[in-house]
């Protein structure tokens, strides 16, 4: 478990384990897999109406400066959704048409009206328990943790969430950490902590050099304790 805040960041075992062992320069050769096709991971942000707007654009931006495959889909009828703040944002696909794909990470964005709008996805819950059951990573931030809450994907993990939700997680609910992941899961407070949120994603993909290196990009300070 990985916690952001006031303890320092840990290790996390067996994640992408794969990927990481064919990176090895001998495994690149024997395999013959590029390092541009190993890394072009690719994730999932489902959207909707009355989704946070900055932490959606935020965890596109942050992965796609990481040189992540990233896509956004509406689970509305429509590719183009009115964010919280008013905010119209189009998504790339709907997630009807997403769903025929196999995502690396799938990642909630907030906002409470979204959070509700993408509980009621029948298509989105089934995306998550695949993911799930498949042992691939997912996460939420803000009010989204309460989704996945709420289709017992938080049992027996540690989790955060927006304080308006903290209630309504499953015991394991850690208030002093902006993020927290454990195994597979991955959750955080809320807006202003979603550029840690998606830095901790990239320092966990690709390692800390990366993670520092699109941190000096934004101006965001990266924590002094990782190396």
């Amino acid at each position: 478990m990985i916690l952001i805040g006031k303890r320092n960041l840990t290790q996390l075992n067996g994640l992408l384990t794969t990927n990481l062992m064919l990176c090895e320069p001998q495994n690149l050769n024997k395999y013959k897999i590029s390092s541009l096709m190993l890394f072009l991971l690719r994730v999932l942000v489902p959207v909707a109406n009355g989704s946070e707007e900055i932490e959606i654009v935020t965890i596109v931006d942050v992965l796609r400066r990481a040189k992540v495959d990233v896509e956004v889909a509406s689970v509305e009828k429509s590719m183009q959704i009115l964010a919280s703040q008013g905010t119209k944002i189009v998504a790339d696909k709907l997630l009807s048409d997403a769903a025929k794909s196999i995502y690396d990470l799938i990642i909630l964005p907030g906002g409470t009206g979204g959070a509700e709008r993408l509980q009621k996805s029948r298509v989105l819950k089934k995306l998550l328990q695949e993911q799930n059951i498949a042992g691939r990573i997912y996460g939420a931030v803000c009010s989204s943790p309460a989704v996945l809450h709420r289709q017992g994907l938080l049992k027996d993990k540690h989790a955060t969430g927006h304080p308006s939700v903290l209630s309504k997680l499953t015991n394991g609910v850690v208030n002093g950490a902006k993020v927290v992941i454990d195994g597979k899961l991955i959750t955080s407070k809320g807006l202003a902590t979603v550029t840690d949120f998606t830095l901790a994603i990239v320092s966990k993909l690709f390692g800390h050099a990366r993670a520092r290196s699109v941190a000096e990009g934004l101006v965001f300070e990266y924590p002094r304790n990782v190396r």
